[in-house]
């Protein structure tokens, strides 16, 4: 498995290359702390950009306490390094329940898991495709379509975005009644 210099896994889909030097000088300060960077998402616009770092506590979830917390600290470590040249908009988030995949690693904690991803370029008329994530490798995943019931395989290069599709309806879904059957 690749992993980075500090043994973790290395982020495996293409990000905003101002997202990706952010990436790289928090995520080794949030470690230290005990949190876990889960995704960061760089946007430009005409009025100034928006920065969204996505920030979890393994083992537990984080809460909006750490949130507050780590929010002044990561706005006080941007404006020491400045990796982004206008003015911008910092918001630190939980990653929610359907969380984004970015690393290695993310991809094979979800294994067998239901997931959403979106390819750069159309497949079969589609770029959004979601079902089982049935196999994780270092070059790509294999997705197991809800759809259409096909396995896909898919290059982390080809993919856009991924994420954990949580179905609130699991759990709920009963057998059919049985005909006949008396209660």
């Amino acid at each position: 498995m690749d992993t980075g210099p500090s043994g973790n896994s290395v982020i495996v889909l293409e990000l905003h290359p101002v997202a990706h030097k952010i990436a790289d000088l928090i995520d080794p300060h949030l470690q230290r702390q005990g949190y876990e960077l889960i995704s960061v998402e760089f946007k430009q616009g005409s009025r100034g950009a928006m920065l969204r770092l996505l920030v979890d506590k393994p083992g537990g979830g984080i809460s909006l306490n750490d949130l507050e917390r780590l929010s002044p600290v990561l706005s006080d470590l941007l404006d020491v390094y400045d990796p982004i040249e206008s003015r911008y908009l910092l918001e630190v988030a939980s990653p929610g329940i359907n969380r984004p995949l970015l690393k290695l690693e993310h991809f094979e904690a979800f294994l067998g898991q239901r997931v959403k991803i979106r390819t750069h370029m159309a497949r079969n008329g589609t770029k959004s495709f979601v079902g089982r994530l049935s196999a994780v490798t270092t070059t790509g995943i294999e997705l197991e379509d809800v759809v259409t019931g096909h396995r896909e395989a898919f290059g982390f290069e080809q993919i856009g975005s991924a994420h954990y599709e949580h179905d609130f309806d699991e759990g709920k879904r009963r057998p059919a009644a049985r005909q006949g059957a008396r209660g």
